[in-house]
């Protein structure tokens, strides 16, 4: 299989892997970092040999409006808060009650596809197509962010927990994480770029010519 990057031969290939090379790893230590964080001020109790028993305090971000204790009147809020969750499963904690045996190598085994099938996109991507390539790189940090975590302490850390009432329409929304932010990003990112439809343009080069001329490859 080819792995080589066509349009990192070109300066502006270059340019744009560097940019998203320092997005991934920003995304990825910010990542781990909060989680960490929120492992060392969040949690308060936990079982020494079950992962599924512990206790979290709660810390209040910030509330937009005011929300009612009266079901009968209910007031427009927006509300933001710190809860630290262990969640063993995808996202929403699906397959989470799915047997060791089968979860654990069913995710490694799903990273590790998405990581290397991204990779082969980026690699035939055209050099236009901006935003699905921050897409795909930020949907590649937060899958290898999630993962860490499965592989370091058997679960994924989620701490951003955010609920809110507006118009009628209430929601708790699941409580995620950095990387859950990060993958989003990339969707929606991917979505964009897709409905702008862009015409592809691909890096083209010539071969230097041999030694005594002056020509340069060409860039796109």
């Amino acid at each position: 299989m080819n792995v080589q990057f066509p349009f990192l031969r070109s300066s502006r290939g270059k340019q744009i892997a560097l940019s998203l090379f320092l997005i991934f790893v920003s995304t990825l230590v910010i990542d781990q970092v909060t989680k960490r964080h929120a492992h060392l001020t969040l949690l308060t109790e936990e079982s020494p040999t079950n992962l599924d028993q512990y206790r979290s305090s709660y810390k209040e971000v910030g509330t937009i409006g005011s929300e009612s204790l009266d079901p009968a009147n209910p007031t427009n809020f927006a509300r933001l808060k710190f809860h630290y969750q262990r969640n063993r499963g995808a996202a929403f904690s699906m397959l989470a009650t799915l047997d060791d045996t089968y979860r654990i190598p069913f995710f490694y085994a799903v990273t590790v596809f998405s990581v290397l099938y991204i990779l082969f996109y980026l690699r035939t991507l055209p050099i236009n197509y901006h935003l699905t390539r921050f897409g795909l790189v930020m949907i590649m940090a937060g899958a290898i962010g999630n993962f860490i975590d499965r592989i370091i302490q058997g679960y994924v850390i989620d701490f951003v927990d955010v609920s809110w009432n507006i118009l009628g329409w209430r929601h708790d929304f699941a409580v995620f994480n950095v990387a859950d932010i990060a993958i989003n990003i990339g969707i929606i990112a991917f979505v964009l770029e897709m409905l702008l439809r862009r015409k592809p343009v691909y890096a083209t080069f010539q071969k230097v010519p041999d030694s005594g001329s002056h020509g340069t490859p060409e860039k796109a």
